[in-house]
């Protein structure tokens, strides 16, 4: 594993002493790692907007980390309103019969 230092303000460094149980530098590791994944699905939702060819490898890790560039975006507002529709819609009870014909 490689290693990295870093610089920190004293000030800082004299608050994050105060919590001896926390390993800062598991923290800081899991703050590359997240910045990592966001610059990936950038990377791989550039792409798609340019509908260059998505790599397998980029589907692999897509499905590694389930996600998809598509659940980056926003749902339509007609969708949203056939939603609110569709729940404000009267319901009809079924019987037992009925969900297994």
């Amino acid at each position: 594993m490689a290693n990295i230092t870093l610089s920190v303000p004293e000030n800082l460094r004299m608050e994050m002493d105060k919590y001896t149980d926390i390993r800062w530098s598991e923290v800081a590791r899991n703050a590359i790692a997240a910045k990592m994944v966001q610059l990936r699905k950038l990377e791989i939702l550039r792409k798609y907007v340019d509908k260059e060819a998505i790599s397998e490898k980029d589907w692999a890790w897509m499905e590694e980390h389930d996600w998809h560039p598509v659940d980056e975006k926003p749902m339509k507002p007609e969708y949203i309103k056939s939603l609110k529709a569709a729940m404000k819609a009267p319901t009809k009870k079924t019987t037992i019969d009925e969900l297994f014909k």
